[in-house]
């Protein structure tokens, strides 16, 4: 299964606390990565709301096909992954809310 920016997919994701749990995902990574080097950069979708000063809430209007429940974009939890981690395609983001969360992971990250 392909992947590119802005897809949100569902995979196996390590967590901080060294669980690897199905989470959903973005890919924030560029194309040309992934084209170049088989391997993309997500970072995690969870429901919950913690440590708000690193997270980019979700609104189903910034997406392709709805969430089914209230999301919010981890931005300092970002992990590698190849093609094969993929379970499944979920939605993807639009363009100029994809460059706000960009914007939030250079702002928790770097």
């Amino acid at each position: 299964m392909s992947v590119k920016q802005r897809d949100i997919i569902e995979l196996n994701f390590l967590l901080p606390d060294g669980v690897s749990k199905p989470h959903p995902a973005i890919v924030i990574s560029n194309d040309e990565l992934f084209e170049d080097e088989g391997f993309f950069y997500c970072c995690l979708i969870s429901t919950k709301h913690y440590n708000p000063q690193y997270i980019f809430e979700l609104s189903n209007t910034m997406l392709i096909k709805p969430l089914s429940k209230k999301s919010f974009v981890k931005c300092q939890i970002i992990g590698g992954f190849t093609e094969r981690d993929i379970i499944k395609q979920i939605s993807g983001m639009r363009p100029e809310p994809f460059r706000l969360l960009i914007d939030k992971v250079k702002q928790s990250v770097f």
